[in-house]
């Protein structure tokens, strides 16, 4: 019998190490704080400290995917077109937990056109080196979480 996972809470240094280490040297993906009030920003915070207070605030992220074509998007998350057509995604806490939630289950879209029959392994494996080792992963792993949090599937291999 197969168990589900269920994504409870996910803590700042959780999400600092998620966005960290998929924003750090990525060519597509590009991560802001939409709305920074309600919340204290420390003299020592990074941006993904700020980052991960923003989403614990209840407040959305902005993650532009500079990948994508004019117009192009993934996904059915909420989202916004930048001056230059690149595509916005608007994303809550709640859609990273949904989205690790596919990780963690395997119920993301695959497609032969990438990964294949390997996918579902692979972000099994990125996961549970997330879960696992309390976000410690490399940026390959992380930025395929990424993926499927804002797509819902492995876009870019």
């Amino acid at each position: 019998m197969k168990t589900k996972t269920i994504i409870e809470e996910l803590t700042q240094e959780d999400l600092v190490d998620l966005l960290c280490t998929a924003t750090y040297g990525s060519n597509w993906l590009s991560v802001f704080a939409s709305n920074r009030t309600g919340f204290k920003i420390e003299e020592t915070d990074c941006m993904e400290d700020i980052w991960a207070k923003a989403l614990l605030a209840g407040k959305m992220l902005t993650c532009t995917d500079y990948n994508a074509d004019e117009g192009e998007v993934y996904g059915t998350l909420e989202h916004e077109f930048d001056e230059d057509g690149h595509t916005e995604y608007l994303v809550t806490l709640q859609d990273i937990k949904d989205g690790l939630q596919k990780c963690a289950d395997g119920t993301f879209k695959r497609s032969d056109d990438h990964y294949g029959e390997n996918d579902l392994a692979y972000i099994s494996e990125c996961y549970r080196n997330f879960h696992n080792n309390h976000g410690e992963m490399d940026n390959p792993q992380a930025e395929a979480l990424m993926q499927i949090i804002l797509f819902g599937e492995l876009i870019y291999g």
